[in-house]
């Protein structure tokens, strides 16, 4: 739980004035009540009491609600105004709060290793219905019945006979489309709602599941043994989509909407979810590679067909058996350990042979820069479009440059970064021509090699030194200076550039 998530669950019963909000909303792992001495300050603990008694005053920020209005607090604290005689009931009703969704941590952290070590859907599922104590029901987008518990009888007759049949009847989906709750769920746009259809005798708590912003199925709670707590409003959603990937690792159609590691990949290049995912990577201790890289692909022509995605996803992982595929928009992508020749080679003939271009990242160490080096591999890939190139592995090393120059939003020009040197080569080209502009850039790209550039020229070794002689009188710099070599190369790049 989160500290504005708190004050909007209290403020349905106090009267609460929030006075001081910064910026973020910390997670909250502890509630104290405020002593007069205390000076063991911890930024995710919320304190609740007067702090005029306080003998020393917070030395970081801090999450406070107060009878009183403290003179000052340090920069990034919260603080919430309650009335005295709210005081201690505010306490306790935060508490219980607070430990029912440190509880429902708890709970999901007890699914996820489950889901690690590669237990069945049924046995997932039974568990998650013991721990939230009511019976659940997996179904996907067509209405079919992908899992259900067994730990608790559904006594509910459209339900049981939907467990019954496998799949939701038409009269049944017919009835739900047209429910009122429904309807207003739409217009919501929240993951969970309470939905009771005419003839239900249990309630139903209802979260949708969505992959790349469609929905793919739904986790229904039946409601029975256990009452409907707020902790499972944010749980459920979680709940939902680790059943949906453990039953997709599960089938023969196995990736299809990734397993756990791709849902976190997932949620780490999404903005809204990037600080939540982080913290349940270290909740649930999950490993990655010491050194990891991005390979992204995307089909030259616009595909929509996932079933063929799907199976360029098994390539990917055929290539890199200790990798971790997912899949983002029009990228399908795998998140490895590391990058052989022979794995280059095999990238290299999946690229033309399935008509797609391959980008791929910088070597990271830290799953916390994985969404830099995912946009890394895509920005090869656009790069080299850029330049007309295709159905190719692309690595980011080589179009970096560009990449820099793309997202360059300074004021002056990027031609005022241009040596003169090139507009004093193209000039005498234009008139006597000839091709020194064109020998000088080859020359510095094979790094001074008179017999390398020749060849690269297709001119003989004399002619090539004639030419750099004469650049040598028309420009007057120093070819072996590395800071002069440095600053020819990088104009020649940004005229490149300009001139796609």
């Amino acid at each position: 739980m989160r500290y504005l998530e708190l004050i909007a669950a209290l403020q349905e019963k106090y009267q609460l004035l929030a006075e001081l909000t910064s910026n973020n909303s910390p997670a909250i792992k502890d509630i104290r009540l405020l002593d007069s001495n205390e000076h063991h300050w911890k930024e995710h603990v919320v304190y609740v009491g007067n702090f005029a008694q306080l003998k020393t005053p917070p030395d970081l920020p801090i999450m406070l609600l107060s009878g009183d209005k403290p003179l000052s607090l340090p920069e990034g604290s919260n603080y919430t105004h309650i009335r005295n005689e709210d005081l201690y009931n505010v306490f306790n009703t935060a508490k219980d709060l607070i430990f029912e969704d440190l509880r429902a941590d708890g709970l999901f952290f007890t699914l996820a290793q489950m889901a690690l070590r590669g237990k069945s859907i049924g046995c997932v599922i039974d568990t998650a219905a013991k721990l939230l104590g009511n019976a659940l029901i997996l179904v996907d987008s067509s209405q079919k019945v992908l899992a259900h518990s067994t730990t608790y009888e559904i006594v509910d007759p459209l339900w049981a006979q939907n467990v019954e049949r496998g799949y939701c009847s038409y009269d049944f989906v017919q009835m739900v489309r047209s429910n009122k709750q429904m309807k207003e769920w739409s217009k919501q746009g929240s993951e969970t709602q309470v939905i009771t259809l005419p003839g239900d005798l249990q309630p139903k708590l209802v979260t949708r599941i969505t992959q790349e912003s469609h929905v793919v199925g739904a986790l229904v709670m039946i409601e029975h043994h256990t009452s409907t707590r707020r902790s499972y409003l944010r749980l459920l959603p979680l709940v939902g989509r680790l059943l949906f990937d453990v039953f997709n690792r599960d089938t023969t159609f196995e990736g299809a909407y990734g397993s756990f590691y791709s849902t976190l990949l997932c949620s780490l290049l999404n903005e809204e979810e990037i600080t939540n995912t982080l913290e349940q990577i270290a909740m649930l201790k999950v490993d990655f590679p010491e050194k990891m890289s991005v390979v992204v692909a995307r089909f030259v022509s616009r595909l929509e067909n996932r079933y063929l995605k799907h199976t360029f996803s098994m390539e990917l992982e055929r290539i890199f058996p200790d990798g971790h595929s997912f899949q983002h928009k029009s990228y399908i992508g795998i998140l490895v350990p590391s990058i052989s020749e022979e794995q280059t080679q095999g990238l290299t003939e999946l690229a033309q042979y399935e008509d797609v271009s391959i980008g791929v990242s910088w070597t990271f160490l830290n799953i916390t820069e994985f969404k830099r080096h995912f946009n890394q591999a895509v920005a090869s890939i656009k790069q080299a479009q850029r330049f007309g190139r295709a159905n190719q592995v692309f690595d980011y090393s080589d179009f970096q440059y560009f990449d820099l120059l793309y997202n360059y939003t300074g004021k002056t020009p990027l031609e005022h970064y241009c040596h003169p040197a090139l507009a004093v080569l193209r000039e005498y080209d234009k008139q006597n021509n000839t091709e020194l502009y064109i020998t000088l850039r080859t020359y510095l790209e094979h790094k001074n090699n008179l017999r390398s550039t020749a060849e690269a020229l297709f001119v003989h070794r004399n002619t090539l030194i004639y030419r750099i002689s004469r650049i040598n009188q028309l420009i007057s710099l120093d070819l072996n200076n590395i800071n002069v070599v440095y600053s020819l190369a990088d104009s020649f790049r940004i005229e490149t550039f300009l001139n796609q």
